[in-house]
């Protein structure tokens, strides 16, 4: 028996030494709202993972051993007696266990305070979850995975060392650099993403993207522009209707229901659509890099600019063409032809092979005009 005790108060001791050290609240009023601060601690731990139903979440790495917090709720009320009422329905949850450190704030059905937290933690901490219904969630200088949720605010997060998971019901994400995979996905906001140590998934209801570097890229977006400015492997990208901007990427799928299309130093084969617009692209392919390649607009130009020295077959046709609609004078080797319609738009169609052939570009339009030009007679910036 006592044994039994002596064990009892063993386990009692030790889970005190995890659970979260609070200082005394302070309350004060700010604008239309009272706030209850308070701090706490915890020990360190591999990993974290913070959930509020309704608030902002700050986590900041650092240079030190343990996990500290400032927790800050928010409500409405005509008095501080009304609003300490309201303060005891807002509840903070902090401890930790054999999975980590858990921070929670919950509110009680029908209490509409917030519970924002502001959390500094060891930089080397392995994973990061931050979880809000409603409210603005920001993570900076984390070496491990980090993954951010929430029902409809804005999404910062910058110098992630590892994978990075973020969805919004509706917000901007904005991530500055990853290490690893990035997965982001929002009901409707813009989504930035300066570089990616791995493969991008960014997928928006209709918000533009913007991605600097990556190995992979899938970007799909219901309405807004695409652009992209690096990437070494292949870039998918589909908007509903915006325009799309790549440069120096490998290989390139490229959609939009009805925006310009321009694709710079690409590097392999390229597919590219648009229901109506302009395309460019500036193909900086070698011989055995280069792919079978399609280029079509329903409605718009299409100019692109081939190497010297890159093999390659090309098939392109105009359907309704004014005056030439093909201008290959650039390479002789392109013979264009044209119905004998004499009246009206005609149809113009150019066949050849350049530098002994090589996989085929085949190039369309509906109505418009084609033109081919060496590369290195234009500015590479273009």
């Amino acid at each position: 028996m006592k044994h039994t005790y002596q064990f009892a108060i063993m386990l009692l001791l030790a889970s005190a030494a995890v659970v979260a050290q609070e200082s005394t609240p302070r309350v004060y009023r700010s604008g239309y709202e009272w706030i209850e601060e308070s701090t706490g601690s915890l020990a360190a731990a591999k990993s974290l993972r913070v959930k509020t139903s309704s608030g902002a979440i700050q986590v900041q790495g650092n240079q030190q051993n343990g996990v500290t917090y400032t927790v800050r709720k928010h409500v409405r009320a005509s008095s501080e007696e009304g609003a300490r009422r309201e303060f005891g329905r807002l509840r903070i949850y902090a401890s930790n266990s054999a999975e980590g450190g858990i921070i929670r704030g919950e509110r009680e059905n029908y209490v509409r305070g917030s519970i924002d937290f502001d959390i500094q933690l060891p930089r080397q901490i392995s994973f990061v979850r931050l979880e809000t219904g409603s409210g603005h969630l920001l993570a900076r200088n984390i070496t491990g995975k980090v993954e951010a949720l929430t029902g409809g605010s804005a999404i910062q997060l910058d110098e992630i060392g590892g994978d990075v998971h973020a969805r919004s019901g509706g917000g901007d994400i904005e991530i500055g650099k990853a290490g690893g995979d990035v997965r982001v996905e929002t009901g409707g906001g813009g989504i930035h993403i300066g570089s990616a140590g791995g493969k991008v998934v960014a997928i928006s209801g209709g918000g533009e993207l913007s991605v600097g570097s990556a190995q992979a890229m899938i970007l799909q977006t219901g309405a807004g522009a695409i652009h992209v400015n690096k990437c070494t492997g292949e870039v998918t990208a589909s908007t509903g209707g915006g325009s799309v901007d790549l440069s120096e990427v490998g290989h390139a799928r490229v959609s939009s229901g009805g925006g310009s299309i321009r694709a710079i130093r690409i590097a392999g084969g390229l597919r590219v659509e648009t229901g109506s617009g302009p395309i460019v692209v500036d193909l900086a392919a070698t011989r055995g890099s280069f792919t079978e390649s399609r280029l079509e607009t329903a409605a718009g130009d299409i100019v692109v600019y081939i190497p010297d020295d890159l093999g390659i077959t090309i098939r392109a046709a105009v359907e309704l063409a004014n005056g030439e609609g093909i201008d290959s004078k650039d390479f002789p080797g392109l013979q264009v032809s044209h119905s004998s319609q004499q009246l009206g738009p005609r149809e113009s169609w150019a066949e050849g092979s350049l530098n002994g052939g090589g996989p085929l570009l085949h190039v369309h339009t509906t109505t418009g005009t084609i033109t081919f030009k060496h590369r290195e007679k234009t500015n590479a910036s273009r």
